[in-house]
């Protein structure tokens, strides 16, 4: 039986948890972007053309999906701890702290002490008239986040990708898509990429 290491929250991972709360989700979506940010991007402005992005599940022409673009950040981190550390450290302390990660958001929310991204995501939809089956990924990003921030103090060179896209959405903006091109997720993550996206990869697409 492998031995699963209980992953304790460090200070910063909880502050990380409690900022969600503060920020003004989707406040300037439609209201024009000039902010500095890691990585380049394009702003998308017509709603029609924003709905239309968030619900593809495909990329086509050159754009990634919101979906397939956060599978990427994720596999990256999945990659490089495997390459990094090997299998049995990928199952015995990353994967109980992204779980780890995602109980300690449910409890929060279970508790009343934090935001519910969900229900979040739901009524900024609803308010725009965009399908309802849309998913803007706050949940994921945010468990992300908290992993990221947990692996850097172990890696210096984790492949950070959530932090270097938050503050799009601490800005009341949200990201849509990527404008360039990743390989499969159908891959054998310990041949996987196991380095950050870069700015020189492409563009993010927010609105």
């Amino acid at each position: 039986m492998l031995f699963r290491k209980k992953v304790v929250l460090t200070e910063e991972m909880n502050r990380i948890l409690k900022s969600f709360d503060e920020i003004s989700w989707f406040s300037c979506c439609g209201l024009s972007y000039d902010r500095p940010s890691y990585y380049p991007y394009f702003q998308e402005k017509d709603p029609k053309r924003v709905e239309k992005l968030l619900m593809c599940t495909k990329n086509y022409s050159s754009t990634v999906c919101l979906s397939n673009l956060f599978k990427e950040g994720i596999c990256r981190a999945d990659t490089f701890i495997l390459q990094t550390a090997g299998w049995k450290f990928y199952q015995n302390e990353f994967l109980p702290c992204v779980e780890a990660s995602w109980r300690a958001y449910e409890k929060r929310v279970a508790k009343a002490y934090g935001l519910d991204l969900s229900s979040v995501e739901r009524s900024f939809l609803h308010d725009c008239g965009f399908h309802d089956t849309i998913e803007l990924q706050l949940c994921r990003m945010l468990q992300y986040l908290l992993v990221e921030q947990y692996f850097l103090e172990k890696f210096p060179q984790f492949p950070v990708f959530f932090n270097k896209i938050i503050d799009i959405y601490e800005n009341g903006h949200i990201v849509i898509g990527w404008k360039g091109k990743f390989a499969t997720h159908e891959v054998d993550l310990e041949n996987g990429n196991g380095t950050p996206i870069l700015p020189i990869d492409g563009s993010l697409i927010i609105w």
